[in-house]
């Protein structure tokens, strides 16, 4: 009987202390999180963005989440050469406008020095891809432009460091794949979706 009273007061005073923890870590680190991210890639390149990040729970278990990057092929090694002109034209960066709102979910909670998180993304992007086009006689060979819309989901994992209440750093990996990949108005078949990068934030 002594056993038992001593473990329901020691369930409480663990109880008590967790309690007050959450909200010392709720007063000081505020649920709010708004990133420049100076270094992005995806499967169309590297480049930079934006995010916004917004605990919805007072554990700070559940986040949502909307990065937005934009990112060039600027490793498109295409040399095209124009038998009309005689000369080589470099091929395109391709650029590409990304949003991808989702779910975070951190399994001990976002407020703290350093934390793990998960969660899923829908991902859409918008932009340019770049392919050959040759001419009926097989002679001439240009770069042919077209409007490219894709439409897909991705699961990430990242890393989140809480350097003070204020500044906040982080690093991400998603991986995923298109169920919409449109170019030009004509479907193709589905794409390897891949976007990771540095954070630099602000906690308000």
């Amino acid at each position: 009987m002594l056993l038992i009273l001593f473990l329901n007061c020691f369930w409480v005073l663990s109880f008590a202390q967790t309690d007050r923890m959450i909200k010392y870590r709720r007063s000081n680190y505020k649920p709010d999180i708004v990133c420049v991210m100076p270094f992005q890639f995806t499967e169309n390149g590297l480049g930079f963005g934006g995010s916004y990040e917004r605990s919805v729970d007072k554990k700070g278990l559940f986040a949502f989440y909307i990065p937005v990057m934009v990112t060039f092929n600027v490793a498109n090694t295409n040399r095209i050469y124009d038998y009309n002109t005689g000369t080589y034209n470099t091929g395109k960066t391709d650029p590409m406008l990304y949003t991808m709102p989702g779910v975070k979910f951190y399994p001990t909670g976002s407020y703290g020095r350093l934390k793990y998180a998960t969660g899923a993304s829908v991902v859409v992007g918008t932009g340019k891809q770049s392919s050959y086009q040759v001419d009926l006689n097989g002679l001439n060979t240009t770069e042919l432009v077209q409007h490219h819309f894709l439409v897909g989901v991705m699961w990430q994992n990242s890393l989140n460091i809480n350097v003070d209440s204020k500044m906040y750093l982080g690093a991400e990996l998603g991986l995923g794949g298109t169920m919409i990949n449109n170019a030009a108005g004509n479907d193709e078949s589905s794409e390897f979706l891949v976007q990771g990068g540095l954070k630099v934030g602000y906690r308000f």
